[in-house]
């Protein structure tokens, strides 16, 4: 028992070396910088990981070839890393940050408790991303023509399209060469579930959002005034349970930095030893000793 306890503090201590964090930051960067050439060479390889969850492209594509894949699995062990190196070090952190707040410094202690926040927001974004590559859903290639109706697998709905308009920009347009060209595609969505009927607006910049699915307009007919194309649009259908906690974590990440920059800021907080009421220590004056001070100058009175 007391040699695990020693490991445990061994790892503990080793982990919140603030040097091994920038090394594993350092390795991160030069992995993805070496991906990012890989990925150049063998762009349908990792093409398929915009269709498929992370786990599923791992079995189909990444464990067969490593000799391309391997940065990216490297990838995610050094985020995995810098995630655990985070979470041990915010806890340190916290604890110290308790022990100021009981001791009456209630201003120092925010602003330790400031960066605990940001790395508290920075392990929800990462969060976010695993669970959306993970556990979400992506169907691509949903056609639908005015009055067809596709049913959502998994989720139990049908979606059926009402109406389809295309906006074209008119003759003499200001934009140079946008004479005729498509400006928007709007239609209706009429939304089917257990608890009736819903229509929903969707548009080329307007996707509709239902039940925690989302749905995004990609491509539409006609593309031209007077096309003899039948009027449709490709929609990409998705289920993305990681954005919630990435929209959670952007907005921890940023009451945190401004939680910092007004703390740190405050002329009453000391941030070392020294007074804590902004007085500037006595000591030798930087300025050249040909500088005449009037500060205790008396001036005549009539």
């Amino acid at each position: 028992m007391p040699d695990c306890m020693n490991f445990i503090k061994t790892s503990w201590r080793f982990l919140t070396n603030a040097t091994l964090s920038l090394w594993l930051i350092y390795a991160l960067f030069a992995d993805i910088l070496i991906g990012s050439i890989i990925m150049r060479y063998h762009p349908s390889l990792f093409h398929a990981l915009k269709d498929m969850t992370l786990q599923q492209w791992v079995v189909l594509y990444g464990a067969s070839n490593l000799r391309v894949t391997w940065w990216f699995l490297g990838a995610l062990i050094l985020l995995f890393l810098l995630a655990l190196t985070t979470i041990v070090c915010g806890t340190d952190k916290l604890i110290a940050t308790i022990g100021t707040l009981r001791s009456g410094d209630v201003w120092r202690g925010l602003l330790k408790l400031s960066p605990s926040i940001i790395h508290l927001a920075f392990l929800l974004l990462l969060f976010g991303q695993l669970v959306s590559h993970t556990l979400g859903i992506k169907l691509r290639g949903n056609i639908l023509a005015p009055g067809v109706t596709i049913t959502v697998p998994g989720s139990g709905m049908k979606i059926t399209l009402k109406e389809l308009r295309v906006d074209f920009f008119g003759e003499g347009t200001r934009f140079l060469g946008m004479d005729g060209s498509p400006r928007d595609c709007t239609g209706v969505l009429s939304i089917i579930d257990a608890q009736g009927h819903h229509d929903r607006v969707i548009s080329i910049n307007r996707p509709v959002w239902y039940k925690g699915w989302s749905f995004f307009i990609e491509d539409f007919s006609p593309k031209s005034r007077g096309g003899t194309r039948s009027p449709f649009i490709n929609m990409t259908i998705r289920k993305d349970p990681g954005i919630r906690v990435m929209m959670v974590g952007a907005i921890v990440f940023g009451l945190g930095l401004i939680m910092y920059l007004l703390l740190v800021t405050r002329p009453q907080i000391s941030r070392g030893p020294g007074p804590v009421d902004g007085s500037i220590p006595a000591g030798p004056s930087p300025v050249s000793d040909k500088t005449v001070s009037y500060t205790h100058l008396t001036l005549p009175t009539n």
